[in-house]
């Protein structure tokens, strides 16, 4: 481990940018990493499974059941055997019987030796992480700090980016937020959801309520059936059928009607609407991106990708549209910012920061 920790010395506290990172496998099945530009081996045999960090780090539990890490050009053992392992846009964790550590800094910082084990008390997110100790303690790990916020069991906590809610033991409905913790009912709302600022829930008299920035707002939006939140904003579908989103305290109509497709995630909006125009809304902007839907798509933060109607790839990265490929692709995989896919056997092209890569 002191290994692993002396490479580790330059990531800071958070991981602060997107870097270009992505796994792929050669004709025999050899795994490489593509890190900045270069591909690096990893392993002979295929991986049980893998995530990928957006600071250039890689974990990933292979042939031999041990979990690994992988940073700037080398791999190491984390553990020795399959771990649970968690990676959000700002950590790197993992829980093994009743331990759990974090990547933090130079070093993992143990958080818990107490773990309940086999129970779903474990919650994380990009700047939390939360876990209820064998004692049923609700243990919060913030800015580097542990502190315990409940002595009692908690209920139906749920969290997203930089907020977590939850239920105490005496029914009252809480959120933790900048590390500080605040009662906002005294009973359990409808389908809250927090995310980055944002908090929306409906309370006991059908209206939303938004608790955005640390502030509690109460708003004459009646209720909607469908409604979902992403960062700093809240899209749903108004009674008269329109898709609308709520941003930085306004109410914006993005389509009359309700769209054939949608995809909400991040920052990102995208849909086809009646007349299968495809559109994207991003950080209060809304884009017309093309007269025709979508073969495919996904997205992240920041970057939508998706097959124009012929099957080239395209994207709007950063309120930019760009060009991926100018050749058919039948399936490509989007790791944080960096796109992989095949235009023939045995090769792997990857596109990252409006650059392609070829491998074979």
């Amino acid at each position: 481990m002191r290994l692993l920790i002396t490479a580790l010395l330059s990531i800071s506290s958070f991981f602060v940018s997107a870097q270009c990172i992505a796994p792929f496998q050669d004709i025999n099945n050899h795994v490489y990493v593509f890190d900045d530009g270069q591909s690096n081996f990893i392993e002979g045999l295929p991986l049980k499974n893998f995530k990928v960090g957006r600071a250039n780090i890689f974990a990933y539990i292979g042939a031999n059941d041990r979990l690994k890490v992988y940073y700037h050009g080398k791999t190491y053992t984390v553990n020795d055997n399959s771990a649970n392992y968690f990676m959000t846009d700002n950590f790197f964790l993992y829980q093994n019987f009743n331990l759990i550590k974090v990547l933090w800094g130079n070093e993992f910082k143990t958080l818990e030796v107490n773990f309940r084990e086999g129970t779903d008390s474990l919650y994380y997110c990009d700047s939390i992480i939360a876990w209820q100790n064998a004692l049923g303690e609700l243990n919060v790990f913030y800015n580097g700090q542990t502190q315990i916020i409940e002595r009692t069991e908690v209920y139906r906590v749920k969290m997203q980016d930089n907020m977590m809610t939850y239920m105490d033991r005496n029914g009252n409905f809480k959120v933790f937020y900048h590390g500080e913790v605040k009662t906002l009912e005294v009973y359990e709302p409808v389908n809250y959801m927090p995310n980055r600022n944002l908090l929306s829930y409906i309370d006991q008299y059908g209206n939303f309520k938004f608790y955005m920035n640390g502030e509690l707002k109460e708003t004459m939006i009646n209720a909607p059936n469908e409604y979902w939140s992403g960062e700093e904003f809240l899209a749903y579908y108004s009674v008269l059928r329109r898709l609308m989103v709520y941003y930085q305290g306004d109410e914006t109509i993005l389509v009359e009607d309700r769209p054939k497709m949608l995809l909400i995630k991040e920052n990102i909006i995208a849909w086809v609407d009646k007349g299968n125009n495809f559109y994207c809304w991003y950080k209060g902007k809304k884009y017309w991106l093309e007269r025709y839907a979508p073969q495919g798509w996904d997205a992240d933060n920041d970057i939508l990708v998706y097959q124009d109607i012929n099957g080239r790839l395209k994207g709007f990265y950063y309120g930019e549209q760009v060009e991926v490929s100018d050749q058919i692709v039948k399936k490509f995989n989007l790791y944080n910012e960096a796109v992989t896919y095949s235009l023939q056997p045995f090769e792997t092209k990857v596109w990252c920061n409006k650059k392609t890569y070829t491998f074979r």
